[in-house]
């Protein structure tokens, strides 16, 4: 009964719960990982580290989740998106609870980098998930109220983690931060509970009758044979990189450079969450009630992102009005577009490798996110200017508009059809395959 209502009707109780799961697991990833850039003022000062040192913490954490997040889709997609999900929140919390107690530069920038790589297949298990539990009239919806945990993870660590530090220090800061893996673990535990009503298939049955068991590396070869996967991944390398580059610099730059406390900063930044999350959920309803295609108004939302980089890098010394505006303006900016394009990025994929599509393509994220603060890094090292980096890196989303218009939509037709058509299996085979 509770399939047929998932499959057909409204949203069924459980799939709100296992939604809310996913939700709070992802929040969590994003509230460990923006941990550092927003007590990175104080932190660097406290260890005597340079902005450069500071920076490479940044830098370890995406060079770690880059090498694992297309392993982590694969093996996702083999032993199951749940207990990559799992794995990944435990994960978090043995990184977070060592970083306090983090005594060199050296300690502190080996445990960035293990908490880049345990976190790896969070995002294509969490979109993985979602694909097993909602259909596709309910799916861009439950992603659209998915991505808001990415904004929201921006608005609460800058709603605590900055009067913590300024009451009782960083490692208090980092201390509180940790408590949250733990929630959420125990929490997302429960929540994805229960038999899916779209479990994934990881056998399919030939024209000749005969069961076949795809290998990960013939998925892998499978889901990159596609030109929207292309451009997708090229969007992620430079929109992506931008996106998390001005965000990881943000704090540093208002205190750094534009002279605002460390509160003031961490105010911004929660307005900056705000704007994202609003943002996300009308470029999702407007996606969605628009004859227009799903790329285009992506590359229209990302068109918005160069100017709000602009403005902020331009924000008066001392100016607060502004400093908020600027700020909640490059949160729409940075954001608005990526519950599209996460949407995207499942949405091209067969039906049996969409936690490897997801994985592919978030490499590229992944890379241009540990690149963009290395530039951002260099640029200020070489000119010592704040503001010549920032109007660097708002090139980069540009050049993602242009790859977002070679993306063609009719590709998840095409390989939805090529999945039904070669996905005709017995319910003994499913049966089996999900361990019932």
């Amino acid at each position: 009964m509770q399939n047929t209502e998932a499959a057909h009707g409204r949203w069924t109780a459980r799939q709100i719960l296992v939604l809310a799961g996913i939700w709070f697991a992802f929040l969590i990833s994003f509230i460990t990982r923006l941990s550092w850039s927003t007590i990175m003022p104080s932190a660097i000062d406290s260890l005597h580290f340079t902005v450069q040192q500071g920076n490479n913490y940044l830098t370890a954490f995406y060079i770690g989740y880059a090498i694992t997040v297309l392993p982590g889709g694969m093996l996702a997609d083999k032993f199951g998106y749940k207990k990559l999900l799992m794995a990944a929140v435990l994960g978090n919390l043995v990184m977070m609870t060592a970083m306090v107690f983090m005594r060199g530069y050296w300690d502190g920038l080996a445990l960035r980098f293990i908490l880049g790589l345990v976190s790896g297949p969070d995002l294509s298990a969490c979109l993985g998930i979602i694909t097993e539990w909602f259909d596709g009239k309910k799916r861009a919806t439950a992603t659209g109220i998915f991505n808001t945990c990415t904004s929201f993870g921006l608005t609460v660590i800058n709603l605590y983690a900055p009067s913590v530090m300024v009451h009782y220090g960083w490692r208090a800061a980092l201390g509180v931060t940790a408590v949250f893996p733990l929630a959420a673990l125990i929490f997302a535990y429960f929540a994805i509970k229960g038999n899916p009503p779209f479990p994934q298939q990881f056998k399919i049955k030939e024209a000749n009758g005969q069961i076949e068991e795809e290998t990960a590396i013939q998925r892998l070869k499978k889901a990159i044979n596609n030109r929207s996967v292309w451009m997708l991944a090229i969007t992620g390398l430079f929109a992506t990189g931008a996106k998390w580059g001005v965000t990881n610099w943000a704090n540093l730059f208002m205190v750094k450079n534009l002279k605002f406390n460390v509160i003031t900063a961490g105010v911004a930044m929660s307005i900056f969450g705000i704007t994202s999350v609003i943002s996300m959920i009308v470029a999702e309803w407007i996606s969605d009630h628009s004859k227009w295609s799903r790329h285009v108004w992506a590359a229209i939302f990302m068109a918005i992102f160069t100017p709000t980089i602009i403005g902020f890098t331009f924000i008066p010394h001392g100016n607060i009005v502004m400093l908020y505006f600027w700020t909640g303006a490059m949160g729409v900016g940075a954001f608005m577009f990526s519950t599209i394009t996460n949407n995207l990025s499942v949405e091209v994929a067969p039906a049996d490798q969409r936690g490897t599509v997801s994985g592919f393509i978030n490499v590229f994220n992944q890379v241009g996110s540990f690149l963009a603060p290395v530039l951002l890094g260099q640029i200020l090292a070489s000119t010592g200017s704040y503001v010549s980096s920032y109007l660097i890196i708002a090139v980069f989303p540009l050049i993602a508009v242009v790859a977002l218009l070679f993306v063609r939509e009719s590709d998840a037709d095409k390989n939805s059809q090529a999945s039904s058509g070669q996905s005709e299996v017995t319910s003994a085979v499913v049966d089996h395959v999900n361990g019932r």
